[in-house]
């Protein structure tokens, strides 16, 4: 109850920052402009965006990295992951999918061919330079 209270203040006055710069980064030329937001989805702040690409790893291994991380019980750290929305329900809103499970340089290959999509579409490369 209380965090909604503070989510419902933050928010949106977060949004009109995001939305703000955003807006500078399109009067400044920029074909791309990314948002890191790991409340992009639970904000409904999916009409910011042209895309949205979300990461997933099994439950267990949140749970691992949040214990590590945050120094939480596992019962703290399941209770933490049930709060959140769900793998599944992460991917049903995104159009990209990437699994953070190994190492950032196996991250780094999913990330490139959905990028080079991007950069593709907003005609800054051409598919033969992919």
């Amino acid at each position: 109850e209380r965090l909604k209270s503070l989510t419902d203040i933050v928010w949106p006055e977060i949004a009109q920052m995001v939305k703000e710069q955003i807006r500078e980064a399109d009067a400044q030329g920029k074909a791309v402009c990314v948002l890191d937001a790991a409340v992009l989805l639970e904000a409904g702040w999916q009409d910011m965006v042209h895309e949205v690409w979300t990461t997933i790893i099994p439950e267990e291994e949140a749970v691992k990295r949040i214990m590590a991380r945050d120094g939480l019980s596992e019962e703290a750290a399941r209770s933490r992951l049930q709060s959140q929305m769900t793998n599944s329900q992460r991917v049903e809103q995104a159009q990209v999918v990437l699994c953070t499970l190994w190492e950032p340089e196996v991250t780094r290959k999913q990330v490139e061919p959905g990028l080079g999509s991007v950069l593709v579409a907003e005609g800054m490369v051409g598919d033969h330079d992919r």
